[in-house]
């Protein structure tokens, strides 16, 4: 009887093994877990709150419900052999982490490499054309992608769902984000706050992501509507800028201030930097 127990037990243990880890990888399969965003006009910025107003016009496009994790992010660098040097600071707090866990300390430029590595393991046309520091976005491609700001900050709003809340899905900022009120300096397993009016979580804080948009200042124009706009190109920004900053949204684990964990801020950070809380969520065009 004791013998008939013990198998039983085992099996059990077995079966639930199996379905965890079949839930597991399903719930966090990249190309599952793309969400529809119906596109359309909006006024970007928020009076009294940014300097900029602007009226902008987008096109359908589909944007990951989760940031990139440090599993996949893993599983790039080993199938890529990409030298990674994870900050020192984080790195035991990493190894505690459950996963999946938001991965942080990413450039931009490896922002870049990541999206096309993506979208060759699902057989698609890469969106990017690197060569050496050199990066051509080609906006008619297939596969996966960077958000622009225009198309992070709409997200993160609710797009056309959009009910008027300070941050991405809730006015209580704890019910929506970790950031450094709440998270102990650290980021935390993805979709397990409160998701937004499209079903995205973690836009407000655990870790600040990368956008394809240079960061300059938008104009003040209301008689003009940018339609699908992706911020200067690298030759008008090297005018007035002599180092390459790109946009990074939504605050991260340790932002201690409420503005930057709206959906409005744009904060600049150096393409070439590896700072603690940049990270990665992935798009796709929707007329594919």
């Amino acid at each position: 009887m004791g013998e008939f127990l013990m198998k039983k037990v085992v099996l059990t243990a077995l079966i639930m093994f199996i379905i965890v880890s079949g839930c597991y990888t399903d719930e966090f399969n990249i190309d599952k877990n793309m969400v529809f965003v119906e596109g359309g006009e909006f006024l970007l910025g928020k009076e009294g709150r940014t300097s900029h107003l602007v009226r902008v016009k987008l096109d359908d496009y589909y944007i990951s419900k989760y940031e990139t994790t440090v599993e996949q992010w893993e599983l790039f660098l080993q199938e890529t052999k990409t030298v990674f040097e994870w900050k020192s600071k984080y790195t035991d707090k990493r190894k505690k982490s459950p996963f999946p866990d938001s991965s942080i300390g990413v450039s931009w430029k490896l922002t870049i490499e990541y999206s096309n590595w993506v979208s060759r393991k699902y057989g698609l046309e890469e969106c990017y054309i690197i060569n050496g520091d050199d990066i051509e976005w080609i906006r008619d491609a297939d596969g996966y992608r960077l958000l622009t700001d225009a198309e992070w900050e709409f997200a993160a709003r609710g797009g056309n769902n959009f009910m008027g809340y300070e941050y991405s899905g809730s006015n209580d900022l704890d019910e929506v984000s970790w950031n450094g009120w709440n998270s102990d300096n650290h980021t935390h397993p993805v979709g397990m706050k409160k998701p937004n009016e499209l079903g995205l979580y973690d836009m407000s804080g655990n870790i600040s992501e990368w956008c394809w948009d240079l960061s300059l200042e938008y104009q003040n124009d209301f008689s003009i509507l940018l339609i699908n706009p992706a911020g200067p190109s690298l030759e008008d920004y090297l005018k007035v800028k002599d180092k390459q900053y790109r946009i990074a949204r939504g605050g991260a684990y340790g932002t201690s201030d409420e503005f930057p964990l709206t959906p409005y801020h744009r904060a600049g950070a150096y393409e070439f930097g590896t700072g603690s809380g940049q990270g990665i969520r992935l798009a796709r065009n929707a007329s594919n």
